[in-house]
């Protein structure tokens, strides 16, 4: 391979890691800024209060064992589309071990500015696990504490809440960009897929402050 190709190479990866940064942080404005947003905005932020929710599900009520370390992973580009389309950073993912439910790792990536989509890999038969009915979450206007809801999370950023000794997986964010679908979703992995388990809908009504600031 000469060395332009590799040039190449290098910056798509700088890139790609660059939009992962961005998708998977939770928008926060500074104080100032929020102090010039108009009132339809203000209201539109949703912080951790708007998901204070005391009947959501907690990760040790469906815990599970953590299994043995797997060598080498493997792919099973035939499970899923996804596996197919995102086969090099999910090999990537994969090589670094579980992170969810004993033996699976969850990888997350962008997809546009405070989007993120993830995908969930079985590390012993390499079978590649997505959501069912979205397919991305939007958290252009969430405000949160870094692991505020989903306490005790091991996750990386605050968009997604896991842990490896539990089969429960929190979500915030707009399903699909969707602001009807918009709050914190618990799904937990049962028979290889990921049936929704509670949700925590934030309901707002700013349409009327729209004009008004």
């Amino acid at each position: 391979m000469n060395g332009p190709t590799l040039g190449i190479l290098d910056e798509m990866k700088w890139r790609d890691e660059a939009i992962m940064l961005l998708a998977c942080a939770v928008f926060v404005l500074p104080h100032s800024q929020q102090d010039e947003l108009s009132a339809f905005d203000k209201c539109r932020i949703v912080t951790s209060s708007d998901l204070t929710d005391n009947k959501a599900p907690r990760f040790t009520a469906y815990r599970i064992p953590t299994s043995e370390v797997i060598e080498n992973p493997k792919l099973d580009l035939k499970s899923n589309p996804t596996a197919r389309m995102y086969r090099t950073l999910l090999r990537e993912e994969i090589s670094k071990g579980a992170n969810f439910a004993g033996h699976y790792r969850v990888a997350i990536w962008g997809c546009g500015t405070s989007c993120a989509m993830f995908a969930i890999v079985n590390l012993k038969t390499g079978r590649v696990i997505t959501p069912e009915g979205f397919h991305s979450t939007s958290t252009v206007y969430f405000d949160v504490d870094d692991h505020a809801v989903f306490s005790h999370s091991l996750s990386r950023d605050a968009v997604f809440g896991f842990r490896k000794d539990s089969k429960l997986i929190g979500i915030l964010g707009d399903l699909d960009e969707d602001e009807s679908r918009e709050g914190a979703f618990y799904f937990a992995l049962d028979a290889e897929r990921l049936r929704l388990n509670h949700s925590t809908p934030i309901k707002k009504d700013c349409e009327n402050l729209r004009n008004h600031r």
